[in-house]
């Protein structure tokens, strides 16, 4: 008879939650957290602190509390509480603004209120429906005139628990704004987005640290450091890494006030009704005027987006800028309607020449080479009656033209 082996009992434990405070008993000498769901929630929370960590560490987020230092009240940003999506539209806007400056390499361009931010009765919202990408001299001319249309609050309806005293510094204001968004919308938008963190300090202390003041192209980069945007300090970064050559460009293009404001309002036609008309006008009048320089199959080509880029700058007025201009801050469309409902009469040689045509091949007919009697033809298979392809009079225009880019 075997004897009986005695049975060891685990010793028991009793630790407390880290997620929901409570004890709970285990035998496990690694258990953390209670339960499977508090470990998820757990995990969660600490994703949640990085996102945000993220955000404020952000240009973006610093651009916020500049506005809201300004506006003296953080309820600017009204609308964007539990609407993650309209924060991550908003950072958007804020990167196509970017973009059309060539990130830094020119001021042409900033966000200009619908309903202005310093009304006399009324604050307009720091949203993407009440913000324009305008070009900057239209936005300083148009001061805080208000057509009606646009995202505001009424001034004396302010609460005082929201209004910020002059003074505050930046990360006070940064912390505000996330409370009063919310943490969890400000975590979803920047995954939503892919908001970063302010990457110019870190990589600027990179690069003092690995360049040599003694060789001289690195204390040129180290005098011009200063004045880089952070796109180009990335890319010198990899030069220093030895990834990329040392004749590093940062590819940027021009952006015309005509594909800006066009680009602004397809997306304000998006919640916007009554632009749907003055989309249509201007798609029209694009068309038409690419039928009356001879471009008449551009379109059946490209995309508009992809049309307008090659655009020249004469092929608006300013006064129809203007228009489009006013038309998306909120002014009435009948004007504008009519200065686009007809196409000027210009010379076509000027928009060829500047525009780039597509290229199309003309076949080479020879007549001499393929007469034939009629006796030849007899003995020769069946040819099926088909027409001849006549080519327009005006393909030469397109053949004396560069190719398009694309």
């Amino acid at each position: 008879m075997k004897a009986a082996v005695p049975v060891k009992n685990k010793a028991e434990r009793r630790p407390t939650c880290p997620h929901c405070k409570k004890r709970f008993r285990t035998t496990s000498t690694k258990a953390i957290f209670c339960s499977r769901p508090c470990k998820d929630k757990a995990t969660a929370d600490k994703r949640r602190i990085k996102y945000v960590e993220k955000a404020a560490d952000s240009a973006f987020m610093k651009q916020l509390a500049f506005e809201a230092s300004r506006a003296g009240t953080y309820e600017i940003f009204t609308g964007l509480q539990n609407a993650p999506e309209s924060l991550a539209e908003l950072y958007r806007l804020y990167a196509f603004k970017l973009k059309a400056c060539q990130y830094g390499e020119s001021r042409t361009y900033e966000l200009s209120h619908i309903c202005p931010a310093q009304g006399e009765d009324n604050i307009g919202l720091y949203h993407p429906q009440n913000l324009v990408v305008a070009p900057m001299a239209m936005n300083r001319a148009h001061g805080n005139a208000h057509y009606g249309a646009g995202l505001s609050i009424d001034r004396n309806k302010l609460q005082s628990r929201y209004l910020i005293e002059k003074g505050t510094k930046q990360s006070a204001i940064i912390a505000g704004i996330i409370r009063f968004i919310g943490a969890d919308v400000v975590a979803q938008a920047v995954k939503i987005a892919g908001i970063k963190p302010r990457e110019r300090v870190i990589t600027l202390a990179w690069l003092r640290d690995h360049l040599d003041p003694a060789i001289e192209q690195h204390r040129l980069w180290l005098e011009g450091m200063d004045d880089m945007q952070t796109p180009a300090l990335k890319a010198l970064k990899l030069v220093v890494q030895g990834k990329e050559e040392s004749g590093f460009k940062i590819e940027t293009r021009k952006w015309s006030q005509f594909e800006v404001l066009y680009q602004e309002l397809s997306r304000h036609a998006q919640h916007r009704p009554d632009l749907i008309p003055v989309m249509n006008a201007v798609q029209s009048f694009i068309s038409d005027r690419l039928d009356a320089t001879g471009c008449y199959d551009w379109l059946s080509v490209h995309t508009m987006d992809e049309v307008i880029q090659y655009l020249p700058d004469n092929f608006v007025t300013p006064v129809q800028l203007q228009g489009l201009f006013d038309v998306l801050h909120g002014a009435s469309a009948e004007a504008f309607l009519q200065a686009v409902g007809t196409v000027p009469a210009r010379s076509p040689v000027v928009i060829l020449a500047t525009l780039p045509m597509p290229t199309r091949s003309s076949p080479s007919l020879s007549f001499l080479a393929d007469a034939r009697s009629f006796a030849d033809e007899l003995d020769t298979d069946y040819v099926p009656d088909i027409p001849p392809t006549l080519l327009p009079g005006h393909t030469l225009a397109y053949e004396q033209c560069d190719p398009l880019p694309w």
